[in-house]
């Protein structure tokens, strides 16, 4: 008896507090954005060390994906789409355009490039930005 009682008080009490709440309207919806809905850049700025002088882009292109789908696999190639925006040949310094998801994947599979078209060649990532108008100044490119 005392037990039933003791829930009935609970009940009302539990009642009483949700009617409190809903007559205040202090639900706030708010609707939390997600970061991969959002398609930001980033671009990567690097340079090869190569005894040879000239590379072509499309050479250095399919070298960075093919070590991309080398270290981690077709999937995370089509979510990092990296793009080759800009190579200097004589400077041999370059930016790699790819997603917010991706950059790290492109950081990691980059130190995987021993050569470029059958020469031996080295690719170093230097720095990543947020925007091509810092990339292209880090270059000295204005």
């Amino acid at each position: 008896m005392i037990q039933m009682i003791f829930d009935i008080l609970i009940f009302v009490w539990l009642l009483f507090l949700t009617m409190l709440f809903f007559s205040k309207k202090q639900i706030n919806i708010k609707k939390i954005y997600n970061k991969r809905n959002i398609k930001a850049k980033r671009y990567i700025i690097f340079y090869i060390v190569s005894e040879n002088k000239y590379f072509g882009r499309e050479e250095i292109e399919s070298s960075i994906r093919s070590s991309v789908k080398e270290f981690l696999g077709r999937m995370w190639l089509d979510i990092s789409n990296p793009k080759l925006i800009l190579y200097i040949d004589n400077e041999k310094r370059g930016i790699i355009s790819t997603n917010r998801a991706g950059y790290k994947v492109i950081l990691a599979s980059i130190p995987g490039i021993k050569e470029i078209n059958g020469k031996k060649a080295l690719v170093v990532p230097l720095r990543t930005t947020g925007s091509l108008k810092k990339a292209k100044k880090l270059l000295g490119i204005r």
